[in-house]
């Protein structure tokens, strides 16, 4: 009989209940006492290992620490940080230990972040170094609610696993094979495996079946061809999980063993001339002594990775070794990644039996999600309404183009279910499906419900109350928002694509930034506006740090793909960057040199431009049209480029009345600042005040640009040195004036 010891986080939420959470595992179950605890955690594994699961423990001798942390928390608005007005204590409780494979990890459950270390004397700054990461990017309400759960403490969960007595074969013991356990996983892999839901391949038997015959059948290479999401990964660890169950009972048989890595950890440890291509002879060696399998992740970079050109590769390297039948090797694709690799290296491919797998029909998704609901229903006490599991579908299908099912609603609802056991929820009805995915995406509920109408006068009023000046805009702003409701923009492009053309500091800037809040500002934990300053692209060699495979365009889309993308003084960027740019604005997506496909379609495009105002002042009298900006914008660009734009928005210089209305409107965004609103204080401002910071707030040549600049200084710094001379300043209101010269607060 196998024991197996599990490290088990155990903190109070309240006088009668104990959370608890394996190390290394997403489950957490609550009770009223540690052994209740324990004994729930134990047949909950059990029960998963007779179904053929794979558990091992993720560290040995675990022990946990606590390091504090001083920090001071911030708001971010608008690209702008405000941080709190003290900083904090913060615990950090780590929990770290060895592992099997002779280093350590270490683990900050509260701040969902693990880390591999080598030595027990850097643990303490990789701590601090990666917990500070994730601070920084938390919203202050989260880190005090984090601050108020209790110290956690450690227990152990102890598993009986019948031992199969086998004769000991080559094929147990891999440990003295040193590079293969260096630079690569053996599998089932104990994490990997453990999201039993994720790697569930229902309705997928037929490719899982074709896959272990490519793989047992004449020591054939797969390559597995289908689009993001449509269940490659989960095919592949089925059919391992299947071989491993299948050969576990044949005595006299030489079983195959299953290894992950990637290209880059094949050759991270090389330095000098001729070393990877050592590593890499090490590497097939130990895998034809284990009768390995390797599956490598990110199958492109086999071409980029090693020498100076896909020639001299890691992949022509291996070439040889797969041609003699030395490396038999698994891997996936998308179909742009295949053509990719197929231009890089064309005869390398042509040793990789093809599998294609498609996308699910509607009535097979379907069947998975009665599979997904069932198992939630079962295991996790959570049920799906079937109006819940149409909104998801509906939603899904509509706008998260970029990934295909099962794998994007798998994801979804997975997500729906973690959510729902944080909040004692055991029903997930349409509204809280669209709550999740207001949350993910940033959309509000009256774009994503056909029951809410619309009601122009409270549109048009929230866009004028926040973009001044520019009334003549609103209608089509408002008809973008209005064609996107109604499910009528085309799905093949970005949401809409747009100039705003005129003079420096009249508010293009900030009517992107209101589109942004108002279409993804719903619960976002990020900014959904991206602004690029187009200037910074002046040459041809650039273009790669804007659309390349590590640019900053393709890098901001991939990550948050619902997000308005603002190119700001576009016809300053070199002319290649504007066709490269033709295939985002006609088709809604960019392929980078790797095949990886950046999705645009779920994104607004806007590029700020002065042609047909250079001449022109941004504060005065308007004394142009709007044929002037576009006369201007159809002569500098291209036919086939500006044929691809869907609306020119010309933005006039602003009069002294609008002047004084941004002013009122930017001094009114100080008293929701944490020191005001903290104190209880109601700010008001005099005419007089309004007037001077008019005037000095605002410039012939840049507009508005100098205003928040002249806020902080004549207002915010007098202001904060008041409040720290009188520290019994609360529940007032202060009147700031403008007398003699000067500011005055009474």
């Amino acid at each position: 009989m196998k024991i197996l010891e599990f490290p088990l986080l155990c903190r109070r939420i309240d006088e009668n209940t104990i959370l608890g959470q394996i190390i290394g595992l997403d489950k957490q179950l609550v009770s009223d006492d540690i052994r209740g605890l324990t004994g729930d955690f134990s047949e909950y594994i059990e029960k998963q290992l007779q179904r053929g699961a794979y558990y091992e423990p993720e560290i040995l001798q675990p022990r946990i620490k606590t390091l504090k942390l001083i920090i001071r928390p911030h708001y971010q608005e608008k690209q702008r940080i405000y941080p709190v007005k003290e900083s904090i204590e913060f615990p950090v409780y780590a929990v770290y230990g060895g592992n099997e494979q002779g280093f350590f990890e270490c683990f900050l459950p509260l701040l969902d972040k693990s880390f591999y270390f080598y030595s027990e004397k850097d643990l303490d700054k990789l701590i601090e170094h990666f917990a500070k990461d994730v601070l920084h990017n938390m919203d202050p309400g989260k880190i005090y609610s984090l601050l108020q759960s209790s110290a956690p403490w450690l227990e152990s969960v102890t598993v009986k696993v019948p031992r199969v007595e086998q004769p000991k074969t080559k094929a147990d013991d891999f440990s003295h094979l040193q590079m293969l356990n260096s630079v690569a996983e053996r599998l089932p892999y104990a994490r990997k495996s453990t999201r039993l839901v994720l790697d569930a391949a229902w309705e997928r038997g037929e490719f899982v079946d074709k896959l272990i015959s490519f793989l047992l059948t004449g020591k054939n290479n797969v390559l597995l061809v289908g689009n993001s999401g449509v269940g490659k990964s989960t095919i592949i660890h089925e059919a391992i999980r299947k071989i491993h169950q299948q050969e576990k009972s044949q005595e006299d048989f030489e079983r195959h063993s299953f290894w992950r890595t990637t290209p880059a950890r094949i050759t991270a440890k090389a330095k000098y001339l001729g070393e990877w291509q050592e590593n890499c002879e090490e590497l097939v060696s130990d895998l034809v002594h284990a009768n390995g399998i390797v599956w490598i992740e990110n199958f492109v970079m086999l071409a980029l990775t090693g020498g100076e050109g896909p020639e001299d590769s890691v992949a022509a390297f291996l070439t040889s070794f797969i041609r003699q039948k030395q490396l038999q090797m698994i891997s996936e694709v998308t179909p742009e990644q295949l053509d990719v690799m197929r231009k890089l290296l064309p005869g390398f491919v042509d040793h990789f039996q093809i599998l294609p797998v498609q996308e699910m029909n509607t009535a097979t998704m379907l069947k998975i999600f009665d599979y997904f609901t069932a198992h939630a229903e079962k295991h996790q006490k959570v049920s799906f309404s079937h109006q819940a599991l149409e909104t998801v579908y509906m939603l899904l299908d509509r706008f998260v183009r970029y990934e295909r099912f099962p794998g994007k609603a798998i994801r979804f609802l997975n997500q729906c279910v973690n959510k729902a056991l944080q909040t004692q929820q055991s029903i997930i009805d349409p509204q809280v499906v669209i709550k999740n995915f207001s949350r993910q995406t940033g959309l509000p509920d009256i774009l994503l419900r056909d029951d809410l109408l619309l009601d122009n006068k409270v549109l048009r009023k929230h866009f004028s109350d926040r973009i001044k000046g520019q009334d003549h805009i609103l209608d089509k702003i408002i008809s973008v928002i209005k064609v996107f409701k109604a499910g009528l923009n085309d799905p093949n492009k970005p949401i809409a694509s747009m100039i705003f053309a005129g003079p420096t500091g009249v508010g293009k800037t900030a009517t992107a930034q209101t589109l942004a809040d108002y279409f993804f500002g719903i619960s976002q934990t990020y900014q959904p506006l991206i602004r690029l300053d187009m200037s910074e692209f002046q040459h041809p060699g650039q273009i790669y740090r804007l659309i390349g495979a590590e640019g900053k365009l393709v890098q901001f889309v991939r990550e948050k793909p619902f997000c308005v993308v603002l190119l700001d003084e576009i016809e300053k960027a070199h002319p290649l960057i504007f066709d490269a740019l033709l295939t985002v604005l006609d088709e809604g997506i960019l392929i980078d040199s790797t095949g990886r496909v950046t999705d645009f379609r779920n994104s607004i495009i806007i590029m700020t431009s002065n042609l047909g105002a250079s001449q022109r002042g941004s504060v005065g009298f308007r004394t142009y049209q709007t044929n002037d900006f576009e006369a201007g914008i159809k002569a500098f660009f291209r036919p086939e480029f500006f044929n691809r734009i869907d609306l020119i928005l010309p933005f006039y210089a602003l009069d002294q009345d609008t002047i004084r209305e941004i002013t009122l409107y930017e001094l009114s965004h100080i008293g929701t600042r944490d020191g005001i609103k903290n104190r209880g204080l109601k700010l008001s401002y005099t005419d007089e005040l309004v007037y001077y910071i008019a005037e000095k707030g605002f410039d012939k040549k840049y507009g508005a640009r100098p205003l928040q600049r002249e806020i902080e200084r004549l207002i915010v710094a007098p202001l904060a040195r008041l409040i720290l001379q009188r520290p019994e300043l609360y529940n007032q209101e202060v009147l700031i004036g403008y007398e003699k010269d000067s500011v005055v607060f009474v």
